[in-house]
């Protein structure tokens, strides 16, 4: 059997790719990036109304490394071919399974996710080689944007980076102590983004008895009591974190203290509530 040489040369279209995390998600997107090189693109080279490949060789592809919304739709984790149907006001967009076919002569319908209409838009400046860019838009979402020649589409990829973030603190401490200080990270996050506060204050708790000395694992309790509306317990934690970080000095702790200070004040004239 001969078995022939691959001779490494330029590639017209080299491939390329971008990726980006939004939330706890990965999402990447890689292709082979053509160039104008003075030709008419959309209509002629890239004919309106067929699938294309959206990009050179060898189909686009996207990939998700946990469940994600594309443009509204449920998206499994996974990797797809993106393949697209231009027209002229409207561009189908399209996430196959058929990942890592050659171009779009395989493409098979059947095998499509989902599908979506976009609307192009026309660029004032030319954009010589296709890109592919991955655009944050807030801490749940990023646009998916393919530039080329005057034209660019986009789409919207969402996530629950709150529920990922719990998920992923349950899971963390699910069956382990954990140390001291994720633990006081988890209890703040679950406080600030309206979590579960009972879980918070056991998060907090445990970072206190694995390090009673530092004052952010007593100012984490005290916000977890706080979200539990146990003011008088919020106090203490509070109080505890100052004498913490008087005893062991920190720029840190110097940066903290006014807003410990600021919620002591507004604490002490909260008045308890009468036992019934």
């Amino acid at each position: 059997m001969v078995t022939l040489a691959q001779l490494a040369l330029p590639q017209p279209s080299p491939k390329a790719s971008v990726m980006y995390t939004v939330g706890l998600t990965e999402m990447s997107v890689t292709y082979s990036s053509p160039a104008v090189n003075g030709r008419d693109i959309f209509g002629t080279l890239v004919p309106y109304g067929e699938v294309w490949r959206t990009g050179a060789n060898t189909a686009t592809e996207i990939s998700f490394s946990t469940d994600v919304m594309v443009a509204g739709q449920a998206v499994k984790a996974g990797k797809y071919a993106l393949f697209t149907i231009p027209a002229e006001n409207s561009w189908t967009v399209i996430l196959n399974t058929n990942a890592g076919q050659w171009g779009s002569t395989t493409y098979k319908k059947d095998l499509d996710v989902i599908r979506f209409e976009v609307t192009p838009e026309k660029m004032p400046e030319l954009k010589e080689r296709l890109g592919f860019y991955i655009n944050h838009v807030s801490a749940d979402e990023a646009h998916v944007v393919l530039k080329w020649d005057r034209t660019k589409i986009k789409f919207p990829v969402t996530v629950d980076s709150k529920a990922q973030a719990f998920a992923s603190i349950n899971k963390q401490f699910e069956n382990t102590p954990g140390d001291w200080y994720p633990l006081a990270n988890a209890a703040n996050y679950l406080t600030a983004n309206g979590g579960n506060a009972n879980d918070a204050l056991m998060y907090a708790t445990r970072a206190t008895t694995l390090n009673p000395k530092h004052f952010m694992a007593h100012w984490a309790k005290a916000k977890a009591h706080e979200a539990l509306g146990q003011v008088p317990e919020a106090i203490a934690a509070a109080q505890a974190a100052n004498k913490a970080g008087a005893e062991t000095p920190s720029s840190w702790y110097d940066m903290t203290k006014p807003a410990i200070d600021e919620k002591l004040a507004a604490w002490s004239k909260i008045k308890p509530a009468k036992k019934k």
